[in-house]
């Protein structure tokens, strides 16, 4: 039997239950799996997999027949279609993929291509797809969930924000309501019983977050004794992660935590935190405070003496504790490390969250007790509650747990390895319709961020005259100051950013027009494609100009990826500062020092921008390592399963 003819392990239509849900039993990594999975597992996993040319003529050649069909007709063949989950991805289930293809047609007037198709059957077969962006990413992610829930395996199509998941659930919702199925959306502000009933759908569309902590809040009541019967949701059994890099790399550690409020901090802790933050602003850089490896601060010995001296007039009794090191190294960090507009923003007397992968808001998040309250009193709001945590996970321990995994993207070619290693998902690119008409037009150094400023201001109106432009910032701070240079100049530009999420479709949708010019935040805007005008495809397409020094190589190609869609024309390039914190923050201080000299001296610039781009993954990378080990050890010595 050939590998177009065998079903991928673990492909069931499992049975939708709330007293015993589907849940992936998860194998325990250790040090010496992953080492050999990052350098040798995946490579071999290459060689291994779907081959999907002849399931593509098959499918091809049995949606040929429907076609002519009428609708009555293909109502029936809908209705005596009877394949079971483990035929789906064999000449057998080309009847299924067929089916799907002709309503979709039907539905929306678009024949799907080959690499739609060929992306649907991956997903299917469990594998990561790297497709470019506006190659049509979520019809395929339709053709592959109401494949999937047709042949009864019930399926969670994963985005990266509401919007994102409404909006794509509306586009396939009326495909399923022709192949007899049911789908919805289960959004953030839905209560327990809208959840409950939408669980129950063979087709659910939601985001990462959602779905996790409805999974936290199921397990929270479990402990207490509730009936199973209570619970949200109805298993994992499989998934379709839309963006995948962004949500099992990019926030794959950052823990999911659910809380409850509890009474409001006591006056004689926020006395402690405001004499901490005294004491950390007296802090000199060099004697008193030094930077580790990581860019953040310690206290010196010098520093130690002195909050020793210090906390004698302090009458809390943590001033005289181990613990009192730790909590003015928080407070430095809350003074001198977390920047508004840059970690968070002030809305309506409180302090909100920035996600650092994807530059978007948290509202559902705070940082630990102490660091949030601190960074509340250096602003001057109202210090929150405390909160108590009653769950806690990360998404990459969330989304193994499934029995069966798949995600789609534009990048992931540079997380092959950890793909593979963690989630045992083999990356497998696939060719875009029309050849690339995207230009690089090289990279330029400025002095000081001010010059930078000042020269993106100048190319972006110059390049706007007769095409769009879309520069790429770090955060809001750098969008400010951008911005504030636009003004000098008498021209309004469109930003989106964190704070303007509310309109991000409508800004990404008009940052294709001519003369338009819009300054977006990391990731801002992400799952959106940017339509051309008519004139602006004729001069050019759209130019991005890259004015920060994102965190990795991946992070700037999927911002110059918004350019050149389908096959436009569209062109990209760099500006960038050496006071550009992406330089140094995160960097290792050899590493930081050479790269710097090679830049400043014009030494191979691409190289060293690269090398310390790597140096960053390297570090995020061992992070991620370090934070699954942990967390698989806790849920061992406490007996989660």
């Amino acid at each position: 039997m050939s590998l177009t003819d065998a079903a991928p392990p673990g492909l069931r239509a499992w049975r939708r239950s709330r007293r015993h849900p589907v849940r992936r039993e998860l194998s325990r990594l250790g040090k010496a799996r992953l080492f050999f999975d990052d350098h040798v597992g995946w490579r071999i996993s290459r060689g291994r997999g779907l081959a999907p040319a002849r399931l593509i003529a098959q499918a091809r050649e049995a949606w040929a027949l429907l076609q002519p069909l009428s609708d009555e007709d293909l109502a029936e063949v809908n209705a005596a279609l009877h394949i079971p989950a483990e035929g789906l991805l064999t000449r057998e289930g080309a009847a299924v993929l067929a089916l799907v293809l002709e309503v979709i047609r039907r539905e929306t007037g678009l024949s799907l291509r080959d690499n739609q198709i060929e992306c649907a059957l991956r997903l299917l077969a469990g594998e990561c797809v790297e497709l470019r962006t506006g190659e049509g990413k979520s019809l395929a992610a339709a053709l592959a969930a109401l494949a999937a829930a047709r042949v009864g395996i019930f399926t969670h199509v994963v985005t990266v924000n509401d919007y994102l998941a409404a909006r794509d659930h509306e586009g396939m919702q009326p495909m399923a309501r022709r192949l007899g199925l049911t789908s919805t959306v289960v959004l953030q502000k839905h209560s327990d019983d809208e959840k409950r009933a939408a669980y129950d759908h063979d087709i659910v569309y939601g985001t990462n977050k959602t779905f996790v902590f409805d999974a936290l809040r199921d397990l929270r009541e479990a402990r207490q004794g509730k009936r199973p019967q209570s619970a949200r949701q109805m298993g994992r059994s499989f998934a379709i992660v839309d963006e995948v890099d962004s949500v099992l790399i990019d926030d794959a550690t950052v823990p999911m935590i659910l809380s409850e409020p509890t009474e409001a901090p006591p006056a004689a802790d926020l006395m402690l935190f405001a004499d901490l933050l005294s004491f950390a602003d007296a802090c000199r850089p060099g004697r008193e405070r030094r930077a580790d490896a990581r860019g953040s601060w310690r206290l010196t010995e010098t520093g130690i003496q002195a909050l020793a001296e210090e906390a004698q007039h302090w009458p809390h009794p943590a001033a005289r504790d181990d613990g009192l090191i730790e909590l003015a190294e928080m407070a430095l960090t809350a003074l001198h490390n977390f920047h508004d507009g840059v970690h968070y923003i002030l809305r309506e007397g409180e302090v909100v969250m920035i996600d650092q992968a994807t530059g978007r808001l948290m509202d559902d998040r705070k940082w630990a007790y102490g660091m949030q309250q601190m960074v509340e009193l250096k602003e001057g709001v109202e210090p929150s509650a405390e909160a108590r945590t009653v769950g806690q996970i990360t998404q990459q321990s969330f989304f193994r747990s499934y029995r069966h995994l798949a995600g789609l993207t534009g990048t992931a070619h540079e997380c092959r390895a950890e793909f593979w290693s963690i989630y045992r998902l083999a990356v497998r690119p696939v060719k875009p319709h029309a050849p690339s008409q995207l230009k690089d037009l090289g990279f330029r150094l400025h002095r000081n961020p001010a010059r930078k400023w000042q020269e993106v201001a100048r190319r972006a109106l110059e390049v706007a005259r007769t095409r769009s432009v879309l520069v790429g910032l770090n955060d809001v701070a750098e969008a400010a100051a951008l911005q504030a240079v636009f003004a000098e100049l008498g021209h309004e530009v469109a930003v989106l950013d964190a704070l303007a999420e509310e309109q991000e479709a409508e800004l990404v949708a008009e940052a294709g027009q001519l003369h338009r010019i819009t300054i977006a935040t990391h990731l801002a805007g992400r799952g959106t494609d940017i339509g051309l005008s008519p004139e602006v495809r004729e001069a050019g397409g759209l130019h991005v100009i890259i004015a920060s020094v994102m965190a990795s190589g991946r992070l700037e190609r999927q911002l110059y990826g918004r350019a050149g869609r389908q096959g436009d024309p569209g062109s990209y390039e760099r500006q960038l500062a050496f006071g550009d914190r992406g330089l140094t923050e995160g960097v290792p201080r050899l590493t930081r020092i050479l790269c710097l000299a090679a830049l400043r001296l014009r030494l191979m610039p691409r190289r060293a921008l690269a090398r310390i781009q790597g140096a960053r993954d390297g570090r995020a990378l061992s992070l991620r390592r370090a934070t699954l080990l942990r967390e698989q050890e806790l849920a061992r010595q406490l007996g989660i399963r």
